[in-house]
């Protein structure tokens, strides 16, 4: 073997070996990935021209978008056509939604409309079609910009932010990152893992948008299986200490009420009457439930102040309820990144019932079913904007979920 033959035998091994070396770890792996990964020669010209994307969104959708989404790939991307949903079911949602628009006609010859850009938080990615909310000019009781709201609004790229202990200190240094923590790793002595989702926290702000972050991320724990159907069970994510306060982060004055805009409580106790009346109740008219298996992903909660891994692990797959001590949070309503649903809703909050005569609603519905209730949607796109959960496990009647904690029907 001569030395050129050599010197591309042993560069075609070390890139083999570089490649196996990424194809067997998340790319972000808890803190920054590898730098080119995101920069590098971009032929669009403009104020992102390091990024390998035309803004810092349609960067991450390089990866975080697919045709048919598995794990990581919170977009379906392209849209699907009229007539068929988006396919990612993590539990933040799917972006797509943010492009879906819904227009019907009920019995009695009134329109409707479910507009996209009320489905969700509106990221500018240019590349893949999404642009900023055209009505709302900053965050809903906040003052985040809409025209800088972006992936990266929320999620420190440079994963610089990690949890130092058991007891979820958060900080943007330390040990170093040995992996995500979005999993249940455990900080040791001599390293730290990376925060839930790479969730930016005290401190953070983008060059974008003038804004800083007062709170840090929240403790959770995720399945490692996380972007699935959920006719058959729930995914359940362990949320712990935070989740509410960090959204706050933008959304300040809709926890403390100070807009007048939001009266339901968040960052609050459960109490004994909620946490009994969500463990009792099944379905409208039903509350022969028990705690043992009163769990649901289209309400989830808090586990009180918990920041142990350990214990939020624990957790992932339980169907049991709350105790008294469990928290509200904004994602016990809402998802974080977008929904089938107006106000990035868990569920159609427009209508009044979620199935009718056993049924979900659909403009493909004959009767009653064709009404409000639908959202636009045929009965297909309906059930798959609920996680792919079957109708029938559900009332003949479905009202609002909102009786899972308040029990009203």
């Amino acid at each position: 073997m001569n030395r050129r033959t050599l010197y591309t035998f042993l560069a075609a091994s070390l890139l083999i070996a570089g490649f196996c070396a990424v194809q067997a770890m998340a790319f972000h792996d808890g803190g920054t990935g590898s730098c080119d990964g995101c920069h590098g020669p971009n032929d669009v010209a403009g104020s992102y021209s390091t990024l390998r994307g035309v803004d810092p969104s349609s960067t991450c959708f390089r990866c975080h978008a697919a045709a048919k989404p598995t794990e990581y790939q919170i977009a379906t991307d392209p849209v699907p056509p009229k007539g068929l949903p988006p396919l990612s079911f993590t539990p933040g949602g799917d972006f797509a939604y943010l492009r879906k628009n819904y227009f019907w006609t009920d019995a009695n010859g009134r329109r409707g409309a479910s507009s996209g850009e009320r489905h969700g938080h509106n990221i500018v990615a240019a590349a893949y079609g999404y642009s900023q909310d055209t009505t709302l000019l900053s965050s809903p009781g906040g003052s985040y910009p809409s025209s800088a709201l972006s992936c990266i609004s929320c999620h420190d790229p440079h994963g610089n932010y990690r949890v130092v202990d058991s007891a979820g200190t958060v900080s943007n240094e330390g040990n170093p990152i040995s992996g995500s923590g979005s999993y249940g790793a455990v900080p040791t002595d001599t390293s730290s893992v990376g925060t839930y989702r790479l969730l930016a926290g005290r401190g953070y702000q983008t060059k974008y948008a003038g804004h800083l972050f007062a709170f840090d991320p929240p403790m959770a724990v995720s399945p490692t299986v996380y972007n699935r159907s959920e006719a058959s069970s729930d995914t359940r994510v362990a949320y712990g200490k935070g989740v509410s306060k960090w959204c706050a982060n933008c959304h300040e004055a809709l926890q403390t009420g100070m807009d007048g805009s939001h009266v339901h409580p968040a960052d609050m106790e459960l109490g004994a009457v909620i946490a009994r009346n969500y463990n009792s109740y099944v379905k409208s008219g039903d509350f022969t439930g028990s705690r043992a298996t009163a769990y649901t992903s289209l309400v989830p909660f808090q586990s009180g102040e918990v920041t142990d891994p350990q214990k939020l692990s624990a957790e992932l797959t339980s169907t049991a309820g709350p105790n008294q001590d469990d928290r509200i949070t904004c994602l016990t309503c809402h998802r974080a990144h977008a929904s089938g649903w107006d106000s990035i809703g868990r569920w159609n909050m427009k209508g009044e019932f979620l199935t009718i005569a056993g049924a979900y609603p659909g403009i493909d519905a004959i009767g009653k079913g064709s009404s409000d209730d639908s959202t636009g949607k045929l009965r297909a796109e309906y059930q798959a904007a609920m996680y792919g959960r079957d109708a029938s496990g559900f009332a003949t009647f479905q009202r609002q979920l909102c009786d899972k904690c308040h029990a009203k029907d």
